[in-house]
């Protein structure tokens, strides 16, 4: 059986294609992906740039007098995530280790649950009823790729 010439270069044209594509796609730089949710404050601040001004200015003084809270939560889950990390990977596993670091995460979130109930509560009696409109209808903006956002 015999090929026509156009007919005989499909094959390599083809995979050439294809190669070039793939060498495309793998080499596309993607943005840097960031573990866990962003710092606090970047937060406080994203969130106070959708509310009116002098809302948004409340809400990030309040913030303030919590952020020392917020600071620590937000590290004290990083070094967790890491206790959690290295417990799983130990040679010698320990199931108490691996606890203790799951406390540790725990009682972080529970520090971030406190202090950004204090911020809300306190925000929310200061500021306009549009602000409260607006802030009750915020929501974190979604993760790279589409995913739902962080917590759901």
């Amino acid at each position: 059986m015999t090929f026509s010439a156009p007919r005989r270069w499909l094959l390599p044209l083809s995979l050439a294609l294809n190669v070039f594509l793939a060498t495309v796609i793998v080499m596309h730089p993607r943005p840097p992906h960031r573990g866990g949710p962003p710092p606090p404050a970047e937060i406080a601040q994203r969130i106070a740039e959708t509310l009116p001004p002098a809302d948004g200015a409340i809400l990030l003084d309040v913030f303030a007098t919590q952020v020392a809270l917020f600071e620590r939560s937000h590290q004290m889950q990083g070094e967790a995530a890491g206790r959690i990390r290295a417990a799983l990977g130990a040679a010698d596993f320990s199931p108490d280790a691996l606890r203790a670091a799951f406390d540790v995460n725990r009682a972080a979130r529970s520090t971030m649950d406190d202090a950004l109930s204090a911020t809300l509560i306190e925000t929310a009696t200061r500021i306009s009823p549009e602000g409260r409109a607006r802030l009750a209808k915020w929501e974190p903006p979604r993760p790279p790729g589409g995913g739902p956002p962080p917590g759901r």
